[in-house]
């Protein structure tokens, strides 16, 4: 592939370079022909800016948004600017575009490289090779899809090592410690808190009991519901504690009680999760605490039921 753009870039330069040759020995004769007096060189060279159009994109300094917001989908500087040159024109070769963008000419093969390889631009074969951007909403599902692959690569990753770190730390100091009844153990975050609900719900085998407000419900079932209708379909019993019951919770509940708790809670089996935060705090500085206790949990579920 270095090759390939290694003798792309060659062929380019030899093929601009034959035209700028031919176009200086023009722009000389035409020179010499306007050689007369300053009127004649006036008008000389506003002849010369006539016959060359489009040499300059809208000024960068006036669409410095359009610059961030190409920058924010991943973009460096130049790469932003050439994106934004070649979208400004039809096609063009790559000493055009370092003229149009404002970029150093040695660098602009490596711009071009760069945004082809990320699916922002096309190129036409041809001596010179010519370029041309792709309309960017193409451009956002190439994004996607290569974003999304990288995730789900690095998720992964995150995977495989976490089984490993768990087979070696399997029956070692820190998994003794979680392992023991009546520890009580503080969570901070909101995405905390949930990767701890999710992993009660999913290992719960006889009994769910869920305690909020209606909001604070409604958000449970949106983030967890799957896992709960999961549970119920494995033949966990699921019991819910909330001022107001909703259409979704009678669905989902065996038993429900109307009354509000002054704590926000949910048991599963023998682990109990608790709120320690009001529900507007932002979700960073939630707390929960978590513990596996039988006595607690036994305890709560009988003041619940009764």
């Amino acid at each position: 592939m270095a090759n390939e753009r290694e003798a792309e870039r060659s062929s380019t330069e030899s093929s601009e370079a034959s035209a700028d040759k031919g176009n200086g020995e023009s722009n000389d004769s035409t020179s010499r022909k306007y050689n007369g007096s300053k009127d004649s060189k006036d008008s000389f060279k506003s002849r010369k800016a006539i016959t060359t159009p489009g040499l300059q994109m809208p000024a960068i300094s006036k669409n410095s948004n359009i610059i961030s917001g190409l920058r924010s989908l991943g973009l460096n500087e130049y790469e932003a600017k050439a994106y934004y040159a070649l979208a400004c024109s039809n096609t063009c070769t790559a000493g055009e575009l370092s003229t149009r963008a404002q970029l150093p000419r040695p660098r602009v093969y490596d711009v071009l490289a760069s945004l082809q390889d990320q699916g922002f631009v096309a190129l036409k074969p041809g001596r010179p090779v010519k370029y041309s951007s792709l309309p960017l909403g193409e451009v956002v599902e190439t994004l996607k899809k290569q974003r999304r692959t990288a995730l789900e690569k690095e998720f992964t990753h995150v995977d495989n090592v976490s089984k490993d770190l768990q087979s070696k730390l399997k029956g070692g100091t820190l998994a003794g410690e979680f392992a023991v009844e009546d520890n009580v153990w503080t969570l901070k975050g909101k995405d905390a808190i949930n990767s701890k609900l999710a992993s009660m719900l999913q290992d719960a085998k006889q009994n769910i009991i869920l305690s909020s407000t209606p909001m604070g419900l409604a958000q449970k079932l949106k983030a967890h519901g799957h896992l709960l209708h999961a549970a119920r379909n494995r033949g966990v019993k699921i019991h819910i504690v909330t001022p107001k019951g909703a259409p979704e919770v009678t669905q989902l509940a065996h038993t429900t009680t109307s009354t509000s708790l002054p704590t926000r809670f949910v048991l599963a089996d023998e682990q109990a999760l608790m709120f320690l935060t009001d529900e507007s705090v932002h979700p960073d500085d939630e707390v929960g605490l978590w513990l596996k206790s039988p006595h607690i949990t036994q305890t709560l579920k009988q003041l619940v039921q009764k």
